[in-house]
């Protein structure tokens, strides 16, 4: 059982969405993808993204 927002894998956060993005992200979310799942993907992508970026400049 979690006892917080912390634990020992993973951290909780919280974000209010668009709800045109939200309905974006149900239409390209592969079958059996968790929202989570999408996020996490989303979220790591985009880390690498900024990260190419950042050394480019």
């Amino acid at each position: 059982m979690a006892t917080g927002t912390k634990n020992e894998k993973s951290q909780k956060i919280q974000a209010r969405v668009p709800h045109e993005v939200v309905e974006a992200m149900g239409q390209v979310k592969l079958e059996g993808e968790s929202t989570g799942q999408f996020i996490v993907t989303a979220i790591q992508t985009e880390i690498k993204r900024r990260q190419r970026k950042g050394s480019k400049e």
